[in-house]
C-alpha cells in the first residue's frame, strides 16, 4: 500500500463535505482501514466471492527470466 501517503494529501486539501467512493480490486485489511479512516459511514458492494476466479479464464504460471519477459508476452 505505497499510495496510503498519496491519498492522504490529496484529502488534506479537499472540502469537509464532500463525497468520496473508493473502489478496490481487493479488499484487504489495509483497505478495510483505510476506508474506515477516510469514509463516513462506509457501505461495502462486493460484485464477486472473495479471492474468487473466473471459471471460464485458464491460468498458468510461466516462469522466465527478467530479460525474456517482452518475448514471452509476445509469443503468448
Amino acid at each position: 500500500m505505497g499510495f496510503v501517503n498519496d491519498i492522504k494529501k490529496v484529502i488534506a486539501v479537499l472540502p469537509k463535505e464532500r463525497q468520496t467512493l473508493l473502489f478496490s480490486a481487493t479488499y484487504s485489511d489495509s483497505i478495510k482501514k483505510l476506508s474506515t479512516q477516510f469514509l463516513k459511514s462506509p457501505t461495502l458492494i462486493e460484485v464477486a466471492r472473495t479471492n474468487a476466479s473466473s471459471e471460464t479464464i485458464k491460468q498458468a504460471i510461466y516462469h522466465v527470466d527478467k530479460t525474456r519477459k517482452r518475448e514471452l508476452l509476445t509469443h503468448l
